[in-house]
């Protein structure tokens, strides 16, 4: 670790061997309230939230209760985005780093402009109460992109700015890059090089075309790549996933946390990013998750499917007083608490299961579940395009498990990422 940035995470040497499977929360605009009724309910299985720059004003009472409960707070500077045209808006423009009627180049972070826009970002976090910040990286095409280099000076800059500030800021290196350049070993070698010691206290890895409809044989090559990154002896976090293929990354060891958004951002494409800005476009409804089916779908969907017959909805209406105390009418009208908790007490569920045993753990997971998917598919009363998704769910989940079965057969003694430790095990103040 260098020394310009404080150690959020304990030495190995001081560790248990046993920290619990992190889950971090990535909040959208009109998420806060649904999110701060689930962290008042005493929620604990969630480590943090991620709030986008132009939103923190908006969560204020969010992020004050978050750190009264000692929970992480984490900035997204949005630098991703800001790099290319089609997602550079007037809420980016209006941030202090932003300042520019075009996307961002490389140029724009070099020298003393670099500097400046790194001391911004850090005030900005730090008068916002976060505790963590992602640092400003942009998403890279290939190892001789010019933003690697770039991203890399930026993070030494930003780790001097924390420095400065007194140093209560963990940084994470963000690392966005396609799925093509991630499971390739040449280019990810030279990627994992480049970054060598850059000053952080954990990385985050946002991988383009992978999240949770990920197929098995992404899903092998996704873990096998991670290990790349075990021996830098941080942190590790997949961001941007859910589903069968977050938890799969978290028994097979690859990660020792997840991030998604409320029912949505499970995956990363960068598609829009690119493409010149367009006008219009609105909110994204929310979904229903459907936990045992492990699906999330549109609320009409959820609810014709679970009026569908009397055995539907024995078996998918949430009992979990917790998240869900009047049975249906809580899982479709508070669908945002309904997700969280029940991806919480999944990870939860996971991580108590000691290591060895959590494969085979995982594999019979994901063997219930494409048991379901078949018997709800089954069900003589499910609309017919329901129908359809199910048996096409029902297929993919068989070849996923297969590859997953196989990755489990070569396994054993492969390193095992660290998780990340909760805010007040890692000595962040209480308030």
């Amino acid at each position: 670790m260098v020394g310009n940035v404080i150690h959020l995470p304990r030495p190995r040497s001081l560790r248990t061997g046993h920290e619990p499977l992190a889950f971090y929360v990535r909040v959208g605009r009109n998420d806060h309230i649904e999110v701060l009724e689930l962290l008042t309910a005493g929620e604990r299985g969630i480590f943090g939230f991620v709030v986008e720059a132009p939103y923190l004003d908006r969560h204020e009472e969010l992020i004050t209760e978050a750190r009264k409960r000692n929970f992480d707070v984490i900035l997204d500077p949005r630098t991703q985005q800001m790099g290319l045209p089609g997602s550079y808006s007037d809420a980016l423009i209006a941030l202090p780093w932003g300042k520019s009627e075009r996307h961002h180049t490389v140029a724009d972070f070099e020298g003393q402009s670099g500097r400046a826009r790194a001391a911004k970002i850090v005030e900005f976090a730090l008068s916002h109460g976060c505790t963590q910040l992602l640092g400003p990286t942009h998403l890279i095409a290939d190892p001789n992109d010019p933003w690697v280099h770039r991203d890399i000076a930026m993070m030494s800059f930003t780790a001097e700015c924390i420095q400065r500030a007194g140093g209560n800021l963990g940084l994470i290196y963000p690392l966005a890059l396609p799925m093509s350049v991630f499971r390739d070993d040449v280019r990810r070698s030279a990627i994992v090089a480049a970054i060598g010691s850059t000053p952080c206290d954990a990385m985050w890895l946002k991988i383009e075309n992978f999240g949770d409809s990920a197929s098995g044989e992404k899903a092998t090559a996704y873990i096998r790549a991670c290990r790349d990154f075990h021996a830098r002896g941080l942190p590790l976090v997949a961001d941007h996933i859910g589903g069968l293929p977050a938890l799969g990354t978290l028994a097979f060891g690859a990660v020792g946390g997840i991030a998604h958004g409320v029912t949505m951002n499970q995956s990363f494409g960068a598609s829009s990013w690119r493409r010149p800005r367009q006008e219009g476009g609105g909110s994204i409804p929310r979904r229903i998750y459907l936990p045992e089916l492990d699906m999330l779908v549109m609320r009409n969907v959820a609810e014709r499917f679970i009026a569908s017959s009397p055995r539907v909805r024995g078996r998918h209406v949430c009992r979990d007083t917790h998240c869900c105390a009047r049975g249906l009418s809580d899982m479709l009208d508070r669908p945002a608490r309904h997700a969280l908790h029940q991806r919480a007490r999944e990870i939860e569920k996971l991580g108590s299961v000691p290591h060895p045993l959590r494969i085979a753990n995982y594999l019979e997971n994901a063997r219930r579940v494409s048991d379901e998917v078949a018997l709800a598919a089954s069900f003589d009363k499910v609309d017919e395009e329901f129908r359809r998704k199910l048996g096409d769910k029902q297929k993919a989940l068989g070849h996923f498990r297969e590859a997953m079965a196989h990755l489990a057969t070569s396994s054993s003694g492969e390193s095992v990422a660290i998780p990340p430790l909760r805010r007040a095990a890692s000595g962040g103040p209480s308030e």
